[in-house]
């Protein structure tokens, strides 16, 4: 794999992400994927590994630069390089680990802790940097990690589609531009800062469901959604109590922004692996379209619709591919200062479906459950992911503590659970 690779549009944005959330005083944008394993593994045979892929693939030693063509640009192995850590069993570790920020600018891009638990078992935390790459790829790379028998694609990351003319990319961007602006008519407001004293941490809160509830919850969604509407049964929900947790806490909007992820990847391929092959579909909800399940699916459906027609997922590409030529600091103001006053989105939405069959085996043991933890900015300063391990649906909430209460944040998982169950 090449030097010098280049990030794209959905990178750039991620890197810019991270450095808010540092500004800020929290970690940065960083993801973690939890494996509970059978048994206790080597760290050596871990480190062992590490190195290996890392004298293939430098990208896994490298650090975002350049002005106006950002790109990963190879550094030499800072110490401890590989990055992996050995923890005895403690309450809340895994938050903890969470919470230590990754050095991006030194050519740290990822970490991995083990921690021993009871009976001989042990969880493996993965925490990465999102600018690096996407839950999908983290997945797929972590099965490359613990399996010798799977490969790294050896391509490196390139433009998710084939580039449009300068001119309709321009045209693309307007429009997406033209979309907040609309968006601005009913101008969505996040609760803000509640909890000034609370330290700048974020926390998460799992909910697990069982074969039969994951059954009921799927025929849920295609009896809303029609047969491939997992992913907007679940935004629906989402959207819904979104709009009873701000009136809880007292601070309604008038409306509420979710950006729903799109794959950009050919369908069945993991290429590039390193690189958010993303994009994000903005859909907005009124009050009104909130009002039950069945009316947040139709005003979804409607929009998704009107999206695909009016060719949004190519226009959110456009606009994180230009923006990708500005400087960093200009970039950021206008994350901060466009229509929405920098209110990101309402609420961080992720649905990465079911996790790779390849992650059955890690350095030898079984895994025995699966966990993904994403990331949010202070705005909106919540946000959930939802996917399915071995047959069975999982969901993590995770919230800025000086946003949201941890009772607030377990109570909106747990209402979550009951509108998934009985929307």
């Amino acid at each position: 794999m090449p030097a010098d690779l280049p990030l794209n549009g959905a990178d750039y944005l991620m890197l810019g992400f991270d450095y808010e959330l540092r500004r800020q005083g929290y970690a940065g944008n960083s993801c973690q994927i939890v494996l509970a394993l059978d048994r206790v593994i080597a760290p050596s045979v871990l480190r062992q590994r590490l190195a290996m892929l890392a004298e293939r693939h430098p990208i896994l030693r490298a650090r975002p630069g350049g002005w106006f063509t950002p790109r990963w640009k190879p550094v030499a192995a800072p110490p401890g390089f590989p990055p992996v850590r050995v923890h005895p069993a403690q309450p809340g570790l895994t938050e903890k680990l969470g919470d230590e920020p990754l050095n991006v600018r030194g050519g740290e891009l990822f970490r991995f802790d083990l921690i021993a638990t009871a009976a001989g078992k042990m969880d493996l935390v993965f925490t990465w940097t999102h600018a690096l790459m996407d839950a999908l790829s983290a997945e797929h790379f972590l099965a490359v990690v613990g399996r010798e028998e799977v490969a790294l694609p050896a391509l490196p990351p390139a433009a998710p589609r084939p580039r449009l003319p300068l001119r309709e990319r321009f045209r693309l961007a307007r429009q997406n531009v033209q979309q907040l602006t609309e968006f601005c008519q009913a101008a969505p407001r996040t609760v803000g800062v509640r909890f000034p004293g609370a330290p700048k941490v974020q926390r998460h809160h799992v909910e697990k469901f069982s074969a039969a509830e994951t059954a009921r919850i799927r025929a849920n969604g295609a009896q809303l959604c029609g047969a491939l509407g997992d992913a907007q049964f679940h935004a629906a929900v989402a959207a819904v109590e979104l709009h009873h947790l701000h009136g809880q806490v007292g601070r309604p909007s008038p409306s509420y922004v979710l950006p729903i992820p799109v794959s950009l990847r050919p369908k069945g391929t993991t290429e590039p692996l390193f690189s958010n092959q993303i994009a994000m579909l903005m859909v907005q909800f009124l009050p009104e379209q909130l009002a039950s399940t069945a009316a947040a699916v139709t005003a979804l459906k409607t929009q998704l619709a009107q999206a695909l027609r009016a060719r949004r997922i190519a226009a959110g590409t456009a606009i994180t591919e230009l923006s990708r030529g500005l400087p960093f600091p200009l970039y950021l103001y206008i994350l901060k200062h466009h229509g929405l006053q920098g209110e990101i989105c309402s609420f961080f939405y992720g649905d990465t479906a079911n996790v790779t069959p390849l992650l059955t085996h890690f350095c030898g043991a079984t895994i025995t459950d699966f966990t993904h933890v994403g990331s949010t900015t202070p705005s909106p300063g919540i946000g959930a992911i939802f996917f399915y391990f071995g047959g069975e649906m999982r969901l993590t909430v995770f919230h800025l503590e000086p946003h949201f209460s941890q009772p607030e944040a377990a109570a909106f998982a747990d209402r979550l659970r009951q509108r998934l169950l009985a929307p």
